[in-house]
């Protein structure tokens, strides 16, 4: 871990700060990895608690999400505990919480679940099809304009719906192609440029629809 963070991570740095990062490798403290966790995006029904924010969803915490979805499931619990007249009255709370449920999945939840996922996968990339997305997502990113408003309205949870979730997903992933045909400069990267971009797009399929799938799937049960 100390070579990798010497070696990958310390040359990203700015300069005025390498310094103390190096002291604080070398110090020798021990450096802790924390491996990311994903609970599923199902009810929790607890008598007499309400269960909310990462307790009730957990997703990667690259996107730095989890404040944002308790937050929001505060505001939620705020209008829906107007609606019990007797905390006592089982049924009204049960109600109140499929509500809730429901609700946080189509105010906020599912963007940003949906996202951090996706965007793990792509950033933990491993084969050639994401390692191309991955880059593609930078590059897009630098076209300005919508191309980066439409992710930060995202990943701020400011504009949280999941058809521009999607969208730009797929705009991604079809840039990707786009670059692909753009940066042939031989005849032997021709056959690549015409098959790679398909394991491109089924890639990114195969990223993005269970996930899509694990949100709905719970929103259909309950």
């Amino acid at each position: 871990m100390k070579e990798y963070m010497t070696e990958k991570i310390g040359p990203q740095l700015p300069e005025h700060i390498r310094p103390h990062f190096y002291h604080a490798i070398e110090s020798g403290s021990r450096i802790r990895s924390m491996p990311g966790s994903f609970l599923p995006p199902r009810p929790q029904y607890r008598i007499g608690a309400i269960i909310l924010g990462d307790a009730y969803n957990m997703r990667h915490p690259l996107t730095g999400g989890g404040m944002s979805v308790g937050l929001h499931d505060v505001i939620i619990w705020r209008d829906l505990l107007k609606t019990i007249q007797n905390f006592n009255d089982g049924k009204a709370v049960r109600k109140a919480q499929m509500r809730f449920h429901r609700k946080r999945k189509q105010s906020h939840a599912f963007v940003v679940n949906v996202l951090a996922q996706a965007l793990y996968a792509l950033f933990s990339a491993r084969d050639e099809y994401l390692h191309t997305l991955r880059r593609a997502c930078f590059d897009y990113f630098r076209l300005g304009g919508e191309c980066v408003a439409g992710p930060v309205g995202l990943l701020s949870v400011l504009n949280p719906n999941p058809l521009t979730l999607i969208g730009h997903f797929f705009a991604v992933a079809f840039y990707a192609v786009y670059c692909n045909f753009r940066d042939i400069r031989s005849a032997a990267s021709v056959s690549k440029a015409f098959f790679h971009p398909v394991g491109v797009v089924v890639k990114a399929c195969k990223v993005i629809f269970p996930l899509i799938w694990s949100e709905l799937r719970t929103f259909i049960q309950y």
